[in-house]
């Protein structure tokens, strides 16, 4: 928590700007039962509270569409300040002649010194009335937070800025809530392979988590120490494990193990590509993206050439096109820096579009939807449509009144757990695929050039002699 002092600021902006900008706060982990009625979101006491324990879940909206949540606990009325101080983000405040202000949450925003440095965007602060969100009438200081449940919005933009109802942002945390319970204690991993606990890597940097912070109850061992030892050979065993290994790393700030390779290692000059096929040569684009590696615009070409004749793109010669692998597909290309509005893209949109049903679900094949639509396939189509900036919920990906958001919604079972297709019962995989769709987040989830642990470890050791 940064808190420098910001002297004079009535000068710079108008008397209403620096009153929303005062009403700014934030988030730490949750545990999430969410009832969906009546279009209202409501949380639900964990299983863990006491009768002398509250909660309140703190949403912050990035932009249009990405979202993170936390959870904070009190026994107490707490202003939403103190609730912003206790929710374990990255939160930089000013004191000035006003009050305390936000000046940035998670590094989007400004810096303490120049608290309000972009006149047109500052950090909007609300409340959920069960129906929509509504503005503070005083600033975050000043606001009282007593009742558990309690739904505290963050919105960086213009003033006024409208944020997103928070249905999708509970439902990601609930699936989140149910993803630790399901690692194992004695590993640390998920599921039966790496690449499970890969894909909760993803899904928990989607909700600006860290893989150390995450460990099994009654387990010795993170998420963190599981991944370590393993990512060297994971890396170096094909493209798409790269691919895949790095955009995990990055959403989750996650450190890079010594001799772990990155997409590049991969690539071929034979193939102009860092594979044959399409599919694990679009998760190694999506990897060099995420780790801030060049992209040869040859493993693009190729990408672009394996396009069929429907638009889609199949994960391997001879596999046939699907939602999954195009949806992939549309995320490198949109990531290596294709225009959205590209030949290439649309007609891979107009292929998506062919696979929606009339539920707004996507299936996997969209010659063969008797096999239904599904929540992997679902989350994914959603992550590119964000990617080539449609609105997933607008109405060209409308049907019968329903969004894909609302198909995914209703896929979510009491637990907070995700089914792959309705009946099937809870699925590790498509919980944690559900989870960037749900935030807004579209692949790479974040960029950043990887620390190596041992660096890490030497930073985090001076840091703390000083």
């Amino acid at each position: 928590m940064k808190r420098p002092t910001l002297l004079s600021i009535a000068t710079l902006l108008p008397v209403v700007m620096i009153s929303a900008a005062l009403w700014l706060l934030s988030p730490a982990t949750a545990i999430f039962a969410v009832t969906h009625a009546a279009g209202q979101a409501v949380l639900i006491a964990s299983e863990e509270q006491t009768p002398t324990v509250n909660t309140a879940a703190i949403l912050v909206q990035f932009d249009d569409r990405r979202s993170i949540v936390r959870e904070v606990a009190f026994d107490a009325p707490i202003s939403g300040l103190e609730a912003l101080e206790a929710s374990g983000l990255d939160v930089t405040i000013a004191e000035t002649s006003f009050g305390p202000a936000v000046c940035a949450i998670e590094g989007v925003g400004c810096p303490a010194d120049n608290c309000f440095c972009n006149p047109d965007q500052f950090w909007n602060y609300s409340f959920w009335d069960g129906e929509a969100w509504q503005s503070y009438p005083v600033g975050a200081a000043s606001s009282v937070i007593s009742q558990t449940g309690a739904l505290e919005g963050w919105r960086w933009g213009a003033f006024g800025s409208t944020q997103t109802p928070p249905d999708r942002t509970l439902a990601a945390a609930r699936a989140l809530a149910w993803l630790r319970t399901q690692q194992n204690p004695e590993t640390g991993g998920f599921g039966e392979s790496f690449s499970s606990a890969v894909e909760v890597l993803m899904a928990l940097g989607a909700n600006h988590e860290r893989p150390e912070a995450w460990r099994a109850i009654d387990g010795h061992r993170s998420l963190d120490a599981y991944l370590l030892p393993r990512a060297r050979s994971f890396s170096l065993s094909n493209a798409a494990a790269a691919g895949k290994l790095a955009v995990a790393f990055a959403a989750a700030d996650a450190c890079r193990p010594a001799r772990t390779v990155k997409p590049s290692f991969h690539y071929s000059e034979t193939l102009g590509a860092y594979a044959a096929d399409s599919g694990p040569n679009a998760w190694a684009i999506l990897g060099a993206a995420a780790v801030s590696e060049t992209i040869p615009a040859s493993a693009v070409d190729a990408l672009k050439a394996q396009q069929q004749e429907d638009g889609g793109w199949e994960w391997q010669a001879g596999f046939g096109t699907d939602t999954n692998t195009t949806a992939l597909a549309i995320q490198a290309l949109v990531a290596a820096g294709e225009p959205a509005d590209s030949p290439a893209i649309v007609q891979a949109l107009a292929f998506l579009a062919s696979a929606q049903q009339e539920n707004a679900g996507f299936v996997y094949d969209p010659k063969t939807p008797e096999y239904g639509p599904d929540a992997n396939s679902t989350a994914y189509v959603i992550q590119a449509l964000l990617a080539a900036g449609e609105d997933p919920a607008g109405e060209l990906w409308t049907k019968n009144g329903a969004t894909p958001f609302d198909f995914l919604l209703s896929l979510q079972l009491p637990d907070g757990s995700f089914e792959w297709q309705p009946e099937t019962g809870a699925n590790l995989l498509a919980t944690a695929q559900a989870v960037p769709a749900l935030l807004g987040s579209s692949h790479p989830i974040a960029v950043r050039e990887l620390e190596f642990c041992a660096d890490r470890r030497l930073r985090l050791l001076l840091q703390q002699q000083e």
